[in-house]
């Protein structure tokens, strides 16, 4: 289901640090390959991941399935390829969640229900190959080139991240957001929920997520995307209150 090759991006001097040299043998698993022009692709990889098939005798996903289902796990990679002289440009590692993992390993679904990820063909139990890498204009710059991946903490908590190609770079680059909440400012490459949201306006993001039943609060995010610094930039207030009054909402 899932292609496994080293094709030709391992005869790339720009993966030579990732794969040669290494004492024990090294198993490259392609997961997805994108075109985002004519001539550049993009290439989402993992070495050595370990393979984790659901329980079969589980029916119903965990809250923490939705984004998993059978799934590998390690290290992440996505390459930009030059598809006319058929060289790397570069090889972006993804940086995984602080908060549901070691900030280095992911978590990415090979066969998956319909959710969080389009499926576009399920088999007889409702599952199929995600599109992980679904292009969209993500940060609203007007171009289609970025695609989100997400990470259930639990039934509450949704760790997502956008990864895209920047034309200004060249390069595929994975967005950080610096957000302040109080005195405070953390530079992030996961924001809980962000990406499942759309702009109230242009290149701005204005959404809140109740965690009061949960003994939390009410969590008010407000982000806008700089698209000099391709960098997103946000605040992240904390309120309390009646937890019948305000309920969480995804704006589509």
């Amino acid at each position: 289901m899932i292609g496994r090759s080293f094709f030709f991006i391992l005869l790339s001097a720009a993966l030579a640090p990732f794969v040669f040299g290494q004492r024990t043998p090294t198993e490259i698993v392609t997961l997805e390959k994108k075109a985002v022009t004519p001539e550049r692709e993009l290439i989402l990889w993992m070495k050595n991941p370990k393979k984790t098939p659901r329980d079969p005798e589980m029916e119903i996903y965990t809250c923490p399935e939705e984004t998993r289902g059978h799934y590998y796990n390690g290290k992440a990679y996505v390459s930009l390829v030059n598809t006319k002289t058929k060289k790397v440009i570069n090889v972006l590692e993804i940086k995984g969640s602080e908060v549901t993992g070691d900030g280095e390993a992911l978590d990415l679904p090979y066969l998956i229900h319909r959710g969080y990820y389009d499926v576009p063909e399920i088999d007889e139990n409702r599952e199929g190959k995600p599109v992980l890498m679904n292009l969209k204009d993500y940060n609203d710059d007007g171009r289609a080139f970025e695609f989100a991946l997400y990470d259930a903490v639990a039934c509450m908590g949704l760790e997502t991240t956008l990864i895209g190609y920047s034309p200004k770079r060249d390069r595929v680059i994975q967005y950080q957001t610096e957000l302040k909440t109080g005195d405070k400012t953390f530079q992030k490459y996961w924001v809980d929920y962000f990406f499942p949201h759309r702009p109230v306006k242009k290149m701005f993001w204005q959404y809140e997520i109740d965690y009061r039943g949960r003994g939390g609060a009410i969590d008010k995010y407000e982000i806008r995307y700089d698209q000099e610094k391709e960098k997103f930039f946000g605040t992240l207030k904390f309120e309390t209150g009646d937890t019948n009054q305000i309920q969480f909402k995804i704006t589509k």
